[in-house]
């Protein structure tokens, strides 16, 4: 072969080889970079939805977005494997733009889902807080159920708990707190609310005692003395005009009739003074003794008893007092009406022995007590 023939083979060869490698260069470059930017793109997006809470707010997207995440991982590590010029990106690339997708959407989700129960959570907790301070005008300091007082104690602890967690923003941990709050406090007032609406189901027979006890104190030109337990009052009446209202405190557990020695209740019904007590006579100042238990009061404690409703070694008990002591501000004493010492001198100016007492739950209704509590 000739010099010259041998140098347009060789040329031919070199040209050869240089389309081969710039084609091989060419295919290096379009088949063989992973898409690392979108790939960084993603665990930033992945980041920001776990900083905005989207594991509790937008689980399902944040883990759909997680799953294709770690699918492109997988897929990556496979490629890497693979001979150079034989690696395929496109698979990675479809599950990376799947979990970018996912991730936004999930961090949108969990920011609008927590901006949502934000507002919807102020509403609720200003719903019940008008609960707790209805209970607690209406019924806190009344002795009533001592299970739904126990309820009541343990809504009020919810309630604080779900406030404390609605403002370091744990929205899900307010929503179980504040709905059991809000279903005690709920309950708690209804068997309240049931149990005062039986008690004051005697209203009626109550204003006839005072009816009859004003209408004696006029066609006899005497005192009587009217206590008012829901009021809080210890009236003065003569001739049948009012001339005294004193402020007034009961036995522990005021509420409803006495019923035995011991169960700390003020007794309502129709009694008289039968003896009057100063100086050394009584620990409290003055004090008037009343004729509980009288014959109503006998009979239905017989019944209880025989109903098994008291026990059969209780005793009915007795003296049963209007006394001085009173002005603490709290219902205190075993059953007696305590008024304060000052109000007890008008007490004994207007009372004698005979001096007709009727004590009863409410001269007012269950409606107008609680309307003018508001």
């Amino acid at each position: 072969m000739s010099l010259k023939r041998r140098g347009k083979l060789s040329l031919v060869i070199i040209m050869v080889l240089l389309f081969t490698g710039g084609g091989l260069i060419t295919l290096f470059s379009l088949s063989a970079h992973p898409p690392v930017e979108s790939i960084d793109r993603c665990s930033q997006v992945l980041s920001n939805a776990r900083q905005a809470e989207a594991a509790e707010y937008a689980g399902d997207l944040l883990s759909d977005a997680e799953i294709a995440y770690g699918e492109a991982m997988v897929e990556w590590n496979i490629q890497n494997t693979r001979w150079y010029i034989s690696r395929d990106y496109s698979l990675l690339n479809e599950k990376i733009q799947l979990a970018l997708r996912k991730g936004e959407e999930a961090c949108r989700k969990s920011i609008a889902v927590k901006d949502s129960m934000h507002h919807d959570l102020a509403v609720v907790f200003k719903e019940v807080e008008k609960d707790l301070e209805r209970y607690a005008n209406h019924f806190g300091v009344l002795p009533l159920n001592q299970q739904s007082r126990q309820d009541f104690r343990t809504a009020e602890m919810l309630f604080l708990e779900a406030r404390k967690a609605y403002e370091s923003g744990n929205y899900n941990r307010v929503v179980p707190k504040l709905e059991k709050s809000r279903f005690l406090i709920g309950e708690s007032i209804r068997k309240n609310q049931k149990t005062l609406k039986n008690y004051f189901a005697n209203i009626s027979k109550w204003k006839i005692w005072v009816d009859e006890t004003i209408n004696w104190s006029r066609a006899n030109k005497k005192s009587v003395i009217i206590v008012d337990k829901f009021a809080h009052k210890c009236y003065i009446y003569s001739r049948g005009v009012e001339i005294h209202a004193l402020d007034a405190e009961f036995g522990i557990n005021w509420i409803g009739e006495k019923n035995y020695v011991g169960d700390k209740a003020t007794p309502e019904g129709r009694y008289s003074v039968t003896k009057m007590k100063s100086k050394k006579r009584t620990n409290y100042y003055k004090a008037l003794l009343i004729n509980y238990p009288n014959e109503e009061d006998k009979a239905r404690f017989a019944q209880q008893k025989k109903k098994g409703l008291i026990s059969k070694k209780t005793s009915i008990g007795g003296l049963i007092e209007i006394h001085g002591g009173g002005g603490k501000g709290i219902n205190w004493t075993d059953g007696c009406v305590a008024v304060s010492n000052e109000d007890m001198d008008q007490v004994f100016r207007w009372a004698e022995v005979g001096t007709p007492v009727t004590i009863v739950g409410s001269l007012k209704t269950l409606e107008e007590v609680q309307a003018s509590e508001k």
